[in-house]
């Protein structure tokens, strides 16, 4: 039951995404180019994260559950580092207020999507265990497991090389 609930959290924030989308397009609104690009970053991880949770779910892929909150810690990080670089951005005059209003939005409910993309996994690793207490077992997992760690920092290299590059691209045009 818990599951549904959490799938239905997630398309309550696409239809987020698309209604933020539909305001962009009404008002006219765009974000700069360095925008885009940081906004492609972060959809690829979090469709990454749906993707592994989803596996997790439908084929009881267990080892596709334990990358997922690895993942969703680095799409907070990213949340954040995103935030702040739209903050640059907008001191720069490179981009809107109202562009910042949008993207603000966007990035939460990319995270709050990745939230409940490590629910869905977390339920699943409780019903291999046959624990029911997810949270505590994130919370150990985050804080002593080597696994967790090695793959908290695949993903980070990944996502942060992702900015690198597009940054590098971005200069060089």
């Amino acid at each position: 039951m818990k599951l549904i609930g959490d799938y239905e959290r997630i398309a309550d924030h696409a239809v987020n995404i698309l209604e933020s989308a539909e305001e962009m397009k009404s008002k006219d609104v765009v974000f700069s180019e360095g925008a885009v690009t940081e906004y492609k970053m972060i959809s690829d991880a979090v469709m990454e994260i749906v993707n592994l949770s989803f596996a997790a779910f439908s084929k009881e892929d267990f080892d596709s559950a334990h990358k997922t909150e690895p993942l969703e810690q680095v799409i907070d990080v990213l949340k954040e580092k995103l935030r702040t670089r739209h903050l640059i951005r907008l001191q720069k005059k490179e981009c809107s207020v109202a562009a910042g209003f949008i993207w603000s939005d966007l990035l939460t409910n990319l995270e709050r999507v990745s939230d409940h993309c490590s629910n869905i996994s977390g339920c699943m690793l409780d019903a291999e265990d046959r624990t029911m207490n997810m949270h505590e077992k994130q919370r150990m997992l985050r804080n002593s497991d080597e696994d967790f760690r090695q793959q908290y920092d695949m993903f980070l290299k990944k996502y942060n090389d992702y900015i690198s590059m597009s940054l590098l691209k971005s200069q060089s045009d």
